[in-house]
């Protein structure tokens, strides 16, 4: 989304002007707060999928670990949309 967005918020009189260094500033992907923790979290549900799951439950409930990762993710699908259509909306 960020690299598919970015032409959305530069305007290209201001990418001329602009040095190469300045570019590569306002072009860096940096991750807040709220995003290391979501990476973190996503991290955590693919340890117990992987280790917990297995020893908890063994055989039983095959698919919680799957359901679990696809929720999760749905729900960083969601924020990160409604981050960029945030911005956009800022925009305008």
């Amino acid at each position: 989304m960020w690299i598919g967005f970015s032409s959305h918020f530069t305007t290209t009189n201001r990418k001329a002007a602009e040095s190469e260094q300045t570019k590569y500033d306002k072009t860096r992907f940096i991750v807040g707060w709220f995003g290391k923790l979501y990476l973190l979290g996503l991290v955590a549900v693919e340890i117990y999928g992987q280790f917990v799951h297995p020893i908890l439950f063994a055989e039983r409930l095959p698919f919680l670990p799957l359901m679990m990762i696809s929720i999760y993710c749905a729900f960083g699908m969601m924020y990160s949309w409604i981050w960029q259509l945030r911005q956009i909306i800022k925009l305008h």
